[in-house]
């Protein structure tokens, strides 16, 4: 039995402006209620994450506790999700956002986001 890696560290951090402009330039992008999810390909084998939180979540306490639930959202589903993209995780300000809800919608909208279906990559269909 193989024992699950749930360390959190920087290895699995979006910070550098470059790479944020990256995912959201070149990335692709699904939402559902809870959140707007986009990915892109980055290259290094794990996935990273970065939150990017509005102020209409409110003042700086509660933005803060919105982008804690998200990343623990990622650490605990991170052995699910599709290694070697980077993420940009986007909550919707009046939604229900708990660690089960946003751990649900990010298992949904992974998979699609970084173009798999039923675990296979999706196959690109060229115009002739």
């Amino acid at each position: 039995m193989t024992r699950m890696d749930y360390r959190a560290g920087k290895q699995f951090v979006v910070k550098r402006k470059r790479d944020i402009d990256r995912i959201f330039r070149q990335g692709r992008r699904v939402a559902n209620g809870a959140m707007t999810l986009f990915a892109v390909a980055n290259g290094l084998g794990r996935a990273r994450l970065g939150v990017g939180v509005s102020s209409r979540h409110g003042k700086a306490v509660a933005r803060n506790r919105v982008k804690r639930l998200c990343r623990e959202a990622f650490r605990l589903s991170r052995h699910e999700l599709a290694a070697g993209y980077d993420y940009m995780m986007i909550p919707r300000a009046g939604t229900e956002l708990t660690l089960d809800a946003l751990q649900r919608a990010l298992k949904s909208l992974a998979p699609r986001v970084a173009g798999l279906v039923n675990g296979q990559r999706e196959a690109k269909e060229t115009a002739t």
